[in-house]
């Protein structure tokens, strides 16, 4: 194992655990706003505030920054010029920041216009509401950007612990906030505590965390001909991401869109199952793809062709190992799931039948959620942010009318079909254009094993979905919180326990003789 891949590693192990803690804490939120709010009209309208700012956070901080930045100052760093990467960062965080602030205080001032767009079925009082959560999340936006720049500035020098705190601190914010204030303010009690959460989480935190890498804080505007040139070029880099409607940003948007008139409770079902859904696409693909990015985007930078597909081409494999067993897992025991986090919330047992409902259809699309973490950063990290991001927003409009079909046939579940499947295409497309890449750049790579291991591995998935859906059979799960676990427990305990004793045997020949796990 190269130096790189066993760094990797120890980077993935420490996003993982930060994502399964996060998420972890991410449930007790949910929990929180199940146990409080339950699945109600407001808890339609809090879910609906995040549309339009996790659309600009995707965008600039968590899509653009992270993805766009780290190259470009990877590659100052590979010269040894930290001086010049300080001056670039504070001259984006300065003039993009101030962009950005006029944007939001548009928002603001038409926040509901902008919420009539967002859920043209609510009522007006729903819209009302949603305005008032639109203004208080809005102003998180600005953190975020500062801070998803100093967390790019953070993993381009190899470091990860702080970046890593950051949705700990978030999601704790939230539950914080939200149980002090919702007897007195309902819903905005947990918007308050997002802009809460995000100043300590993105603000604070992360200003100490570049401080000790001997970076200055406060942006600049220094437009002097070598800044403004690099700013172009980040901006080259960046605009395909910012301008492009993928659909890995889209299917919330359409989501939401189409069930804001499926009846009072529907946005609720997709949002509550949608957050069990992301836990193995963050714990598996979001922790990969943070921890292998700068190294592949240093590997590029270097000149080191063959290690960087080498590299690439391993996280491939440890997704096709891991994210196909979550989705069986989540598919086979999609109602077990649903009771044993939210069970004994105000959620009824319709409500945790149609969440369960809606998460199998989300779950048929896991590891193409997972995958697309990775491939699209194959392109980022050589600085080719442009065919990715066309790529995508050609399929969110190919796609669209597959959401209005599959919502119209199959109702809210369809939605959450029309999801799996077009995020399928997008990493088929990907796959055909990356491989393409490789092959121009590393022509006598040789791919003979790589597909050895997944067609192999494709069979033994096979088995253990007969597994799960056997274990499923047996009925330990009887209905209630209890029996839920049990169930739980009985079969990750067989997919994990048989899986990792395949890879470490019998895999560990297509592997370099190095399990990937």
């Amino acid at each position: 194992m190269s130096d790189s891949e066993k760094k990797i590693q120890r980077a993935s192990l420490l996003m993982m655990a930060s994502v399964l803690l996060s998420r972890v804490i991410g449930f007790v939120r949910e929990w929180v706003l199940a146990q409080t709010v339950g699945a109600s009209a407001m808890t339609d309208v809090y879910s609906a505030s995040f549309t339009i700012p996790d659309f600009i956070n995707s965008l600039m901080a968590a899509g653009a920054l992270s993805i766009s930045f780290v190259p470009l100052l990877t590659s100052y760093l590979t010269k040894k010029d930290q001086a010049f990467a300080d001056r670039v960062f504070r001259s984006i965080a300065g003039t993009l920041g101030g962009f950005l602030l006029a944007f939001v205080i548009l928002c603001e001032v038409f926040a509901l216009p902008l919420s009539r767009l967002v859920a043209p079925g609510f009522s007006p009082a729903q819209l009302e509401m949603l305005a008032t959560l639109l203004r208080i999340i809005l102003p998180a936006q600005l953190f975020f950007y500062w801070g998803g720049l100093a967390i790019a500035l953070q993993y381009a020098h190899g470091h990860f612990l702080f970046p890593a705190l950051a949705p700990l601190i978030y999601n704790s914010g939230i539950i914080i906030f939200g149980v002090a204030l919702h007897r007195s303010l309902g819903v905005m009690g947990f918007s308050i505590g997002v802009l809460a959460g995000c100043i300590f989480s993105h603000g604070v935190l992360q200003a100490w965390g570049i401080r000790r890498l001997g970076y200055r804080l406060m942006p600049s505007w220094d437009l002097s001909p070598e800044i403004r040139h690099e700013i172009a070029r980040y901006l080259w880099l960046t605009l395909p991401i910012m301008m492009g409607f993928s659909l890995v940003v889209a299917d919330e948007w359409f989501s939401k869109y189409f069930a804001s008139s499926m009846g009072t409770r529907a946005v609720s079902w997709l949002h509550y199952a949608r957050i069990e859904m992301r836990i193995p696409v963050a714990v598996i693909g979001q922790a990969a793809g943070i921890a292998s990015f700068p190294f592949l985007a240093r590997l590029w930078a270097e000149g080191s062709t063959e290690q960087y597909t080498r590299t690439l081409l391993r996280e491939v494999q440890k997704l096709w190992a891991a994210a196909p067993l979550a989705a069986i897992f989540f598919y086979t025991h999609a109602l077990p799931i649903t009771h044993f986090i939210f069970g004994g919330s105000k959620l009824n047992t319709l409500d945790m039948e149609n969440t369960a409902q809606a998460l199998r259809m989300f779950s048929v699309g896991i590891f193409f959620w997972t995958l697309q973490l990775i491939l699209s950063r194959g392109f980022y990290a050589c600085q080719r942010t442009w065919l990715p991001s066309i790529i995508g927003t050609l399929i969110s409009f190919v796609c669209l009318p597959l959401y209005w079909y599959l919502g119209d046939k199959m109702g809210f579940s369809g939605l959450a079909l029309a999801g799996s499947v077009g995020i399928a295409l997008y990493c088929l497309v990907l796959w055909v254009l990356l491989r393409g890449h490789l092959r121009r750049h590393v022509p006598n790579y040789d791919l003979q094993t790589f597909y050895g291991f997944c067609a192999l591995w494709t069979l033994f998935l096979g088995f253990m979905a007969l597994a799960a859906q056997q274990l499923g059979r047996l009925q330990i799960y009887q209905g209630t919180q209890t029996s839920a676990f049990l169930s739980l427990v009985a079969v990750l305990t067989v997919l994990i326990g048989v899986s990792l004793l395949a890879l470490r045997t019998v895999f560990a020949r297509l592997t370099d003789g190095q399990p990937l796990y």
